[in-house]
């Protein structure tokens, strides 16, 4: 489940909090001013959606082979032109 709290409740009420994220796996916005400052979540999401990143932009960047090749020569003969 998510849910949002004021920053002020997250202070009253942080073991609560943390309790309800490892046994639920809830995900809780925390806000100052109306505005969505922080979140905190299980840190296993976290670790997850690093790995779902990555793979994403490992698939994106396949594609890219001779563009790349050709950014790195150009990158190359630019360094050599200057010197």
């Amino acid at each position: 489940m998510t849910y949002s709290i004021t920053l002020t409740e997250a202070r009253t009420k942080l073991p609560d909090i943390i309790n309800r994220i490892l046994t639920d796996k809830d995900k809780v916005y925390i806000s100052r001013k109306g505005k969505k400052v922080a979140v905190l979540m299980p840190v296993d999401d976290i670790e997850e959606s690093k790995e779902e990143g990555l793979i994403l932009a490992q698939r994106g960047l396949a594609d890219l082979g001779d563009e790349i090749e050709e950014m790195e020569r150009v990158i190359y003969q630019a360094r050599f032109d200057r010197i």
